[in-house]
């Protein structure tokens, strides 16, 4: 098929591109750690897509890649992504331990996979391009790897590849030579495909973000305390997504499973599992406390002002009527660009706070809540009834 065979007059809107990278995205070591936790898949994206842009020869016609660190603030990320798998030629996964487990990463690899059903096997497989980002340990060794050493061929390369994973070859200067002549190999392979046996444009199944494998944890349930519709978009036409919604997959980006339930729902699911509670300023602090009374301590809350909005009671006001009831981390935000910078935060923080203070399950009997070191007493005020 030459590049012009390509077109296709169902094809999905939008320019098409060389390659999509996909990644298993890092979980924070803690709330305070810096979101931007895969600076290092973004490094790797540059380069590649810069030797890439070097060899192509179609580039005034197509993008040169993709990956979900160019995704707008406030889209859909689950419609930008999948729009972008059906326009890309080359799929290039970042395999890790963590990838195979990971409900984002294995729903864009299974999108791009459903565009290639009506191919040979052969010809599907040269559309995917596995690279072995962080080793697996042998008794996690999956085909996937053998197929990602095979591009490398022999050599020290090789070994170095193999050992280390491309991401400590992009990160270390010792390994510049290596990282470079794999680069160089990825990045052929990548024009070559692309260029003399390019993707029909095709519609490709929507990405999805169900749970892999059941890994024992406990999901993550977020709820919405505000007087709107539970469905809240608290910053309008900026954000695609109820702000619910965006923590959800936030969440489920890092590999967590999370559900999104109503408020009512949240009471009676959040002694079981960790809480988020986005509390719209609106509500004020007085009903803001009352509302939260009763829930477990492991709960967080996080205070949203609505954009444009202006109440008798400012966010922090709030926060601090929270806070001084004893629930951990109580944030308030007023814009958009706040909110996504404390989402990945959120999502740790009541993660970390249910690992530490949550129930423990005891071998023949139901759950009973962590022992404390905090004496009980009237000031306890923002604590789950469950724990007086």
């Amino acid at each position: 098929m030459t590049w012009s065979d390509a077109s296709s007059s169902g094809a999905p809107p939008g320019r098409q591109t060389y390659f999509f990278l996909s990644y298993a995205h890092s979980v924070p070591l803690s709330a305070s750690a810096r979101p931007d936790t895969d600076f290092w898949v973004n490094r790797f994206f540059q380069d590649l897509g810069a030797a890439v842009r070097r060899g192509a020869r179609r580039t005034g016609e197509l993008d040169v890649g993709f990956f979900d660190g160019l995704v707008s603030p406030g889209a859909d990320l689950k419609q930008t992504l999948t729009d972008a798998l059906s326009v890309a030629h080359v799929f290039v996964p970042l395999y890790s331990p963590k990838y195979f487990s990971n409900a984002w990463a294995v729903g864009e690899r299974d999108s791009f996979r459903s565009r290639l059903t009506r191919l040979a096997p052969g010809r599907a497989a040269r559309h995917i391009l596995p690279v072995l980002w962080l080793p697996l340990s042998p008794w996690e060794e999956r085909p996937e790897t053998a197929q990602a050493l095979a591009l490398v061929g022999d050599g020290v390369e090789r070994a170095d590849y193999a050992e280390n994973g491309l991401r400590a070859l992009c990160k270390l200067s010792a390994y510049r030579r290596q990282y470079v002549s794999i680069l160089s190999v990825l990045a052929e392979r990548i024009i070559t495909v692309a260029e003399s046996e390019p993707l029909a444009p095709s519609r490709a199944a929507t990405v999805t973000s169900n749970p892999v494998t059941d890994s024992g944890e406990t999901a993550l349930v977020v709820t919405t305390l505000t007087p709107h519709d539970p469905r809240w978009r608290p910053y309008g036409d900026q954000h695609e997504l109820a702000v619910a919604d965006y923590v959800a997959a936030t969440a489920e980006r890092l590999g967590l499973s999370t559900r999104v339930v109503a408020f009512a729902d949240a009471r009676a699911q959040a002694p079981q599992c960790p809480t988020v509670v986005l509390v719209d300023a609106a509500i004020g602090a007085e009903a803001a406390r009352d509302a939260v009374d009763g829930l477990p301590r492991w709960a967080v809350p996080l205070v949203i002002a609505a954009e444009g909005e202006r109440g008798e009671t400012t966010p922090e006001a709030i926060a601090g009527t929270l806070q001084d009831a004893r629930f951990p981390q109580v944030l308030p935000v007023r814009d958009i660009a706040e909110f996504e910078r404390c989402a990945p935060q959120l999502v740790i923080e009541a993660r970390k706070q249910f690992l530490r203070h949550g129930p423990v399950d005891p071998p023949d009997g139901p759950a009973v809540p962590r022992p404390s070191l905090r004496p009980a007493g009237a000031s306890d005020i923002g604590r789950g009834k469950e724990d007086r």
